[in-house]
């Protein structure tokens, strides 16, 4: 990056301030000695970098790199990515904001450039992670007769930005942050941890799971399953086959990114409408909605959805009552709650909600986890402000403060179930069932519930699929990029 591509990128004083103030604090690249000879130690390898002028004012060259620039740009907000789009939440504000290349944009087609969102699909999945075919192909089906509905969920990078922020005895309590996503790699970024060593695409649930044949479904026409403990939900994932599980907490993260940036917002309610969030007798009876009222790729709400309480079906067509879709995700929050796997939340009485642990692989049952850097607040209420604890999981969106203010429904819109002073360990999951109504959304996280004591009738959860690098992979890859044109 050249002085000249640096200073074009500000717009103004303060930002150029910033961003010399940030370079001067990277070393230069050493001395040549004394004399004040300005081709110093410059070669042609050195052509269109940074250089420095040294105590003797020799021009050396700088170890400032492309990232640490771009880092400093960015802070400073003028610096614009490009393939890049993002928001601004200021949490003390109770404002968010599109930037980057998402500045005037709206939800939907305008989103559809980026592969991210214009690449995401339902697809139909073989047990052997195959797709069968894609979204408007001659054979796809959504009733499981060619195979699983999943959606192929092209990669992409992001992030994340920390403006303002708390200090607190664990992590920091957020109060101003921007999110950048991007489909392309570049300085600063990191791949989402969904698609760990580089993978190309990950196949996220259509629909919440059922149960057949002693193995979780993602299809449409079934009664989703409930009254399993997560334990036993990850079993019935991973009886289909390899590189089946229920949803985890990346893979969560992803989904929420995406919803955000394009949503313009924290609160998905406001960006869609409530989903089946508001059946205030459901919690008497079995309660539950038939799976496949949404169709296609698109997002926003089913025309009616199947009721089914206690066994007895009906049709209802009321917001709050029908499902609702994201880009293919059939009730991304309402209907039930879903169950995350490979995460863990510990308390030891002192430690408020207590802290998150997620795990670094599908071993469940070892130690190989790491701690997020922040504890959950003890509070149940409004989600307040968002933590940030350990660089390695700065993609967890949870909250680490909360408030029975009305005023702390903006802008995340969702609240949290804690335990004050958590001494044990709970489960994780989010979204919201059929009761909650208002609180409901992609941040609504429920940590008050045992592994155990999960198996109730608004507990469910969904399937995904990780692939393994294989021929299988390459042809799906192939696939998709025909379906796509390319």
């Amino acid at each position: 990056m050249t002085q000249k591509a640096i200073t074009d990128a500000l717009t103004d004083k303060a930002s150029i301030t910033y961003v010399q103030n940030a370079i001067a604090n990277i070393p230069s690249g050493g001395s040549s000695g004394s004399g004040g000879n300005m081709s110093g130690n410059i070669t042609g390898a050195d052509e269109g970098h940074l250089v420095t002028i040294d105590e003797n004012g020799n021009l050396i060259p700088s170890l400032a790199t492309d990232e640490a620039v771009i880092e400093a740009l960015l802070q400073a907000g003028t610096y614009v990515a490009k393939d890049a789009v993002g928001i601004d939440m200021d949490y003390a504000n109770r404002t968010c904001t599109r930037v980057q290349e998402a500045t005037n944009k709206s939800m939907g087609n305008d989103f559809n450039s980026y592969s991210m969102y214009g690449g995401r699909t339902r697809c139909n999945v073989a047990d052997d992670g195959t797709i069968n075919a894609f979204y408007g192909d001659q054979t796809y089906t959504e009733d499981g007769s060619n195979g699983q509905v999943m959606i192929y969920q092209p990669k992409f990078y992001y992030k994340r930005i920390i403006r303002t922020a708390d200090e607190l005895t664990k992590g920091k309590a957020v109060r101003h942050e921007t999110l950048i996503i991007s489909p392309t790699e570049q300085a600063g970024f990191k791949l989402a941890p969904i698609f760990a060593d580089g993978l190309e695409y990950i196949l996220l649930p259509a629909f919440d799971a059922g149960l057949a044949d002693n193995k979780l479904t993602s299809i449409a026409g079934v009664k989703p399953v409930n009254n399993l403990t997560r334990d036993a939900a990850e079993a019935y994932a991973t009886a289909r086959g390899t590189g089946w599980h229920i949803m985890t907490m990346a893979a969560e993260s992803a989904n929420q990114m995406l919803e955000m940036v394009e949503f313009g917002t924290m609160n998905g309610q406001s960006a869609i409408e409530e989903g089946i969030t508001y059946i205030p007798d459901g919690t008497n009876g079995q309660c539950m909605f038939i799976t496949g009222s949404t169709s296609g790729n698109g997002t926003g709400h089913a025309s009616s959805t199947t009721m089914d309480v206690n066994g007895t079906r009906s049709t209802v067509s009321d917001n709050g009552k029908r499902a609702i879709c994201y880009r293919g995700m059939e009730n991304p929050w309402g209907n039930l709650w879903s169950m995350i796997g490979g995460v863990k939340v510990v308390g030891n009485g002192a430690s408020g909600g207590g802290e998150v642990k997620v795990y670094k692989d599908f071993n469940y049952s070892g130690s190989n986890y790491g701690d997020i850097g922040f504890n959950l607040p003890s509070l149940y209420g409004w989600i307040n402000a968002m933590g940030y604890g350990n660089d390695e999981y700065d993609w967890v969106y949870m909250p680490v403060e909360c408030s029975s203010s009305a005023n702390s429904l903006v802008p995340v819109g969702d609240s949290l179930w804690t335990v004050a002073n958590l001494n044990g360990e709970m489960i994780l999951a989010t979204g919201g069932s059929f009761g909650f109504k208002e609180e409901c959304g992609p941040f609504y996280y429920a940590a008050d519930r045992s592994n155990e004591t999960s198996s109730r009738h608004n507990y469910g959860v969904k399937l995904l699929y990780i692939p393994t690098k294989n021929a299988t992979y390459t042809a799906n890859i192939a696939k998709w990029n025909t379906y796509m044109g390319g």
